[in-house]
């Protein structure tokens, strides 16, 4: 409830201007050629390594070091390392009195191996219940519509849906599949001219469907992190 009155406050005391920080988490289709992008929490460490594609695309390669629940929801994971390559079309921009609204479109493949937390639980088991420790792997196909409001010269809020669609995989057990349906909620912040802050808050229901069952659980994900560009001062 207080990252949702956080995020009400933002837009409510915003003042009329259009420009916004540069956008990694968000619609906003990036400035700078090259914009780097770290963030940690829940349930990974990340990095990414943005560009300035041609026309409405922006791409990146991502790696994240996972120690959570990959996709918000029974994955059953204790350490890990994932691989992605997000893809964001800028789609639209609308300008309002006091604020400029981005949509796009992003979809971010990827695959994770490592190892389970090997927990136990009461029968019938959930979808990927591992009665031990062992190694595991997924593929993610993730399909998000970003938003961006740019409310203020150095504030953009983020807002939008995503759907981080994941099969996994382990021996000796079922493969499973995880079906989050999340809701976004974040803020990026122009603290300097070449640094934007960040925090990313994603919430909904998480279907889990293996083990010959289906089941619902909540799913999340947060991170905190920061956006950097012109390193080498170009």
């Amino acid at each position: 409830m207080r990252a949702v009155a956080v995020f009400v406050v933002i837009s409510c005391v915003s003042s009329t201007a259009f420009a916004g920080p540069q956008s990694t988490i968000g619609a906003k289709p990036l400035e700078s050629d090259m914009v780097h992008n770290v963030g940690v929490a829940w349930p990974s460490l990340f990095y990414e390594w943005w560009n300035k594609g041609g026309g409405s695309l922006d791409w990146a390669l991502g790696a994240e070091l996972v120690y959570g629940d990959w996709s918000g929801a029974y994955s059953d994971v204790a350490v890990a390392l994932a691989l992605n390559a997000p893809l964001r079309w800028h789609v639209r921009n609308k300008k309002h009195p006091r604020a400029t609204t981005h949509v796009g479109v992003r979809f971010t493949p990827g695959a994770m191996v490592g190892g389970s937390e090997g927990q136990g639980g009461a029968p019938p088991p959930p979808p990927g219940f591992q009665p031990d420790r062992r190694v595991m792997g997924g593929v993610r196909a993730e399909l998000a519509v970003p938003i961006s409001v740019d409310v203020h010269d150095r504030v953009s809020v983020v807002t939008g849906a995503t759907l981080p669609f994941t099969l996994m995989f382990a021996r000796d057990v079922d493969p499973w599949g995880i079906i989050p349906i999340l809701i976004r909620m974040g803020v990026e912040i122009n603290a300097s001219p070449k640094v934007a802050p960040f925090f990313l808050f994603e919430l909904g229901p998480g279907i889990g469907i293996g083990s010959q069952t289906t089941d619902v659980d909540f799913a999340f994900r947060i991170w905190v992190g920061t956006a950097f560009w012109s390193v080498l001062g170009k």
